[in-house]
């Protein structure tokens, strides 16, 4: 049997603790505990990674921005005409806006790694926790027995396997939520 390999360590680990489970259920044709772990799969070092990247950029336009402004303010006081001044305020307000939106999405992406990870480890814990309550009935169907008791607890485990994962994915709509003022562009250039 070859391991399953999952970005997160914890579900790597939670499918290794579940292979038995798994087997049992295969042999009885009951939910596949560990395609469950699938569905929460995730990588947090790299959303990690990328929202440190944004976070960088967002120090850059920062920069851009306080460079462009001591500009603006030696032309405007160099007599230069009420309309650089306004056209340069627009430009100005339209850095601080893209600096504004790179550092509350880098920062959404850190929570959002930590999150997950988070939801992760803790799935990994429970349903290694469900697996390990089950091991005797799992144990038993693997040698053969298909009484009703170990049969049902097997598939009993399978699915609250597959709940657990649901009910961790499930709590992931408040990020969602969080995620969506991302699809709109952070700065209308004029």
């Amino acid at each position: 049997m070859t391991a399953e390999v999952f970005e997160h360590p914890a579900l790597s680990s939670a499918a290794a603790d579940l292979a038995e489970l798994r087997a049992a259920a295969g042999r009885i044709g009951v939910a596949d505990p560990v395609a469950a772990l699938r569905h929460l799969d995730c990588a947090p070092a790299s959303i990690r990674t990328s929202a440190a990247a944004v976070d960088t950029g967002a120090l850059a336009v920062t920069s851009a921005q306080a460079e462009f402004r001591a500009g603006v303010e030696r032309a405007e006081n160099g007599g230069s005409t009420e309309t650089f001044g306004t056209w340069a305020d627009t430009v100005d307000g339209q850095y601080a806006a893209a600096a504004r939106a790179a550092a509350e999405t880098a920062a959404l992406g850190a929570r959002l790694a930590d999150r997950l990870d988070e939801l992760a480890t803790a799935a990994a814990a429970e349903v290694c926790a469900l697996a390990s309550a089950a091991a005797a009935s799992v144990t038993a169907v693997l040698a053969g027995d298909r009484s009703a008791e170990v049969v049902s607890e097997v598939s009993t485990t399978c699915t609250a396997v597959v709940r657990a994962v649901s009910a961790k994915i499930a709590s992931l709509s408040t990020l969602a939520a969080e995620l969506e003022p991302l699809t709109d562009p952070a700065v209308q250039l004029s």
